[in-house]
């Protein structure tokens, strides 16, 4: 592989995983906003967008950090790979 291109690649799945984390943090605040009546939605998708929110924090945060739950979850090569 070129260095070009182990740089994009590199750099993708970086931000990649720190574009998730984030979208994992505010789908959390959003989900706890709803939950906690701030009238922006019904308490059903409240918990539904925590629920996602929690799991998207989680995946890019095994995934960036290379954490054991990740292998044993998808296996010792799972779907994403750096």
């Amino acid at each position: 592989m070129s260095f070009i291109y182990k740089v994009f690649k590199v750099s993708f799945f970086i931000f990649l995983d720190i574009s998730g984390i984030l979208l994992g943090i505010f789908l959390i605040v959003l989900g706890l906003a709803m939950l906690l009546d701030w009238q922006l939605a019904k308490e059903g998708l409240g918990w539904l967008i925590l629920v996602i929110g929690i799991g998207a924090f989680l995946l890019h945060l095994g995934h960036y950090f290379d954490l054991k739950y990740m292998r044993w979850l998808f296996g010792s090569k799972y779907f994403i790979e750096k």
